[in-house]
């Protein structure tokens, strides 16, 4: 009985002592009263009756409570900031130290709460920047920086709703000097003339928990509930145009034949009146767009027949390359910010706003020249399988021929054929 009761004490000791150690003292503590453990443990081995393999059990928990993680001081990000390498500034933020202060100082006026318990701007910008960025679930960010799960959520949807502020600024339709300077740069880069950007889309996918009542609607093509994100990008993977927030269901079609964008184009108030002459017809500027999209003067697309015309194959062979400028990125944006990549950080209702400020972020990080790792990438491929589109076969006007047919004998012999 009293070795019982003598192993009984010192465990009782042990568990208070630690359980202090980890609530009110430092490590410095446990360190200077390490001879008082050790005594405890030669009595206990000496007097305990009981066997090797419980004793290395308890020990073994009783070390896992001493090494175990602690939670981070308040003032983490205050002392973190200033000591982290520009490659930690990558990892975590997804962009330098100077672009993020200059981020920091550009949405700081459009903020609806300017403090939220103490908690600095900056601060809430990096909780927000490093949640969109890891796709950590919110109660983990809260832990690294000390607040609580509530308020990750608010300084998330503060900070998406300031950086939207910046879409006129980062995110828009190229104006007629700008269009003219995309033309150049697609066609040196990607070898199509006139062409002003590529469009595409990608599913956003859903949480079952953040779900509304038409859940159904958001189900792809996969049985998983997904999210439209739908933009157009410049030959240097700049988006400058998005859709966003339309359920997966939905064709992509309809959701770009709803969009502002094609009213706009369709009544020729889109783009300036530039043209080119090619093979001896006028080509307005256009964009390329997938299989899943219906063709315009406007919008090109691939030949779909299985015509043996050489003419038809080196066409779509060029379009094939030239759509790689929407697919490189729709890779670096989730690549950047894997909340794309889970859709958990957050409801459905804000959701639309977190993914137009990724696109936007994801702009001014390509504008200053941030680097995206390979890692990163292959990490978000994996994460969430894209669903296949549906196709469209919908033709608008006989131009989309003349001009494919005018582009693709341009493709044959691009020196001869090309109007002055």
């Amino acid at each position: 009985m009293a070795d019982w009761r003598l192993t009984f004490t010192a465990l009782m000791y042990k568990m208070l002592f630690l359980r202090a150690k980890r609530r009110h003292s430092s490590r410095l503590l446990y360190w200077k009263n390490r001879s008082q453990f050790e005594k405890i443990a030669e009595l206990q081995r000496q007097k305990s009756c009981l066997n090797v393999e419980r004793f290395f059990f308890v020990r073994t928990f009783l070390q896992s409570c001493v090494l175990r993680k602690r939670n981070r001081s308040p003032f983490w990000w205050e002392h973190a900031k200033n000591k982290f390498s520009h490659n930690q500034w990558l990892k975590y933020l997804r962009m330098g130290k100077e672009n993020f202060m200059m981020l920091v100082k550009k949405i700081t006026p459009f903020f609806k709460r300017q403090n939220i318990k103490n908690v600095s701007v900056e601060k809430q910008i990096a909780i927000a920047l490093m949640s969109m960025a890891s796709g950590k679930s919110n109660a983990h960010i809260g832990r690294i920086f000390h607040v609580s799960k509530s308020n990750v959520v608010i300084m998330i949807e503060d900070v998406c709703e300031a950086i939207k502020y910046l879409m006129p600024q980062y995110l828009k339709v190229p104006e007629k000097s700008d269009v003219e300077h995309n033309i150049e740069v697609f066609e040196k880069k990607w070898e199509f003339p006139q062409c002003a950007g590529v469009l595409g889309n990608i599913h956003v996918p859903l949480q079952s928990s953040n779900l509304p009542e038409n859940a159904s609607d958001y189900i792809n093509n996969n049985n998983e509930y997904s999210m439209l994100l739908q933009g157009i990008v410049d030959a240097s993977y700049r988006f400058w145009d998005v859709n966003i927030g339309w359920p997966g269901s939905v064709p992509e079609s309809k959701v770009f034949t709803s969009s502002m964008l094609w009213l706009q184009g369709q009544n020729r108030n889109l783009f300036p009146e530039i043209y080119r002459e090619i093979c001896g017809i006028m080509i307005p500027i256009y964009i390329l767009a997938g299989t899943s999209y219906p063709l315009s003067y406007w919008v090109l697309g691939p030949f779909l027949n299985e015509s043996t015309s050489e003419k038809h194959k080196l066409f779509n062979e060029k379009f094939t390359f030239a759509y790689n400028a929407i697919e490189i990125a729709f890779k670096r944006l989730k690549a950047r910010w894997n909340c794309l990549c889970h859709g958990s950080i957050c409801s459905i209702e804000v959701l639309p706003s977190v993914i137009a400020a990724c696109c936007i972020l994801h702009n001014i990080c390509e504008m200053n020249n941030e680097v995206v790792l390979d890692d990163w990438i292959i990490k978000s491929e994996n994460n969430f399988k894209q669903p296949i589109p549906s196709p469209c076969n919908a033709v608008t006007g006989p131009q989309v021929e003349n001009t494919r047919m005018a582009i693709s004998e341009y493709f044959v012999n691009p020196n001869t054929l090309l109007g002055a």
